[in-house]
């Protein structure tokens, strides 16, 4: 059985997360504060750790320093949720064996998914075509399901109304669920259950706190038929329920009620810092699969290779750890396409086809704030090397090299290099 840690200091969503992993018969591990995390780390030796970063990242980076420190963790796999920051930043994690680095708020399915691909275990995910959105008035908590009724947003949907609920201090939540342009039937009692289920409980919501808005014959149906739901109102009238909530005399406009008094300019435009989006990137993006999307990835590697069959492992080599990479047969081909800040790391053969080897490293270095350049060939020429050297690379490794080796010394060369920055800046 595989093992997860779990370090994020977010219950709610830790809690689901966990309870998501473990219904996949993996063996998640949580580390509530960052403390402990190193500790456990050394007890599990855990497959794979999800590390969710504050803005104060301080006690997360020393946890990656200290996990980095020991051979027995290095190599050890990293999922990274965190604030939005530079690139550069970002890329300088990859020395701490971190793959993948999300901006909150994520995209659940694209995060499930590199799970999945990381583990190497297959982790199904409800990928039902569904747009969700919440917003709150004061003590009113407005749900709107739209398309489908999917059952991962379902779940989700619990711990993003209780961060509501808590962050606005709401002692009496009234909560209204709007259900629009779904044709409900029998073939949805079981997620209709789910989604009232998880709601109720919620602190504090009773079910005389919900009122749910469809034009569903089955709705009234459904509600009648579960004693459970008794005080639960359904009505197809969103005028009636808003005359009953809030004060309709300013405004006679249906759409200027939602807007003003439900969807108050402050929260459609104030920023969504919590760990996951409502919406899915199979909702922005229908006819991408979810594996092809690159956003997450912490390396963007440019590799130059006339060897066509060498260009292929090496690419191989650095997605196996996640990295977007860049595949160039020609000198010409990779200049055209180069630059500045473009790429984290450049791994180039010198020994070109076509003799471009050296201009290219030279056209590289020549630029200010070049990315590190990694020169991977055959030659063992004494002569070469100096060159090679003294042209600006950082490291020059002889052909071939283990998968695993070649990607510690590129790790090692930017974690030299990142410290080099940080001593200069200093």
């Amino acid at each position: 059985m595989k093992k997860v840690l779990i370090v994020d200091n977010h219950p709610l969503y830790r809690d689901y997360l966990k309870q998501k992993l473990s219904a996949e018969q993996l063996e998640v591990t949580i580390s509530q504060q960052n403390r402990d995390a190193f500790t456990k780390t050394i007890s599990l030796l855990p497959n794979l750790i999800l590390l969710d970063i504050e803005d104060d990242s301080g006690s997360e980076i020393d946890f990656l320093e200290r996990k980095l420190s020991d051979q027995n963790t290095a190599r050890i796999p990293v999922i990274v949720t965190g604030p939005e920051i530079e690139r550069t930043n970002i890329a300088s994690m990859a020395k701490y064996g971190v793959i993948k680095y999300f901006a909150k708020p994520i995209q659940f399915d694209v995060y499930f998914e590199a799970i999945s691909h990381t583990l190497q275990v297959p982790l199904p995910i409800d990928l039902t075509p569904s747009l969700l959105d919440v917003h709150n008035n004061g003590n009113i908590i407005f749900i709107e399901l739209a398309q489908g009724l999917n059952r991962e947003k379902l779940a989700l949907l619990q711990y993003k109304i209780t961060e509501i609920i808590e962050k606005e201090n709401i002692e009496s939540p009234r909560i209204i669920i709007m259900l629009t342009n779904l044709e409900l039937s029998f073939v949805d009692g079981y997620n209709l259950e789910f989604l009232i289920d998880n709601i109720l409980a919620l602190p504090h919501v009773h079910t005389k706190s919900i009122t749910i808005l469809s034009s569903s014959p089955y709705l009234r149906d459904f509600i009648d038929g579960h004693s459970t739901y008794s005080g639960i109102e359904t009505s197809p009238n969103l005028p009636k329920v808003l005359n009953s909530l809030i004060d309709t005399t300013l405004s006679s406009s249906i759409s200027d009620l939602i807007t003003n008094k439900i969807l108050l300019p402050s929260n459609i435009a104030a920023k969504d810092t919590t760990s996951v989006e409502t919406r899915f990137h199979a909702d922005i993006n229908p006819d991408a699969p979810v594996s092809s999307n690159k956003n997450g990835n912490v390396l963007n590697v440019a590799i130059i290779d006339s060897n066509t069959q060498d260009l292929v492992l090496t690419k191989t080599v650095f997605e196996s750890v996640s990295a977007t990479c860049s595949a160039f047969s020609t000198g010409k081909e990779f200049l055209e396409s180069f630059k500045q800040g473009k790429y984290n790391l450049i791994v180039l053969d010198v020994m070109m086809e076509d003799n471009s080897g050296f201009d290219v490293l030279a056209e590289i270095t020549s630029s200010l704030d070049a990315p590190p350049v990694v020169v991977y060939s055959q030659s063992l020429d004494k002569t070469v090397v100096v060159k090679v050297l003294s042209s600006g690379a950082k490291t020059y490794l002889v052909k071939p090299q283990k998968p695993n080796v070649l990607i510690q010394k590129c790790l090692a060369q930017l974690r030299r290099e990142n410290n080099d920055e940080h001593t200069h800046r200093g």
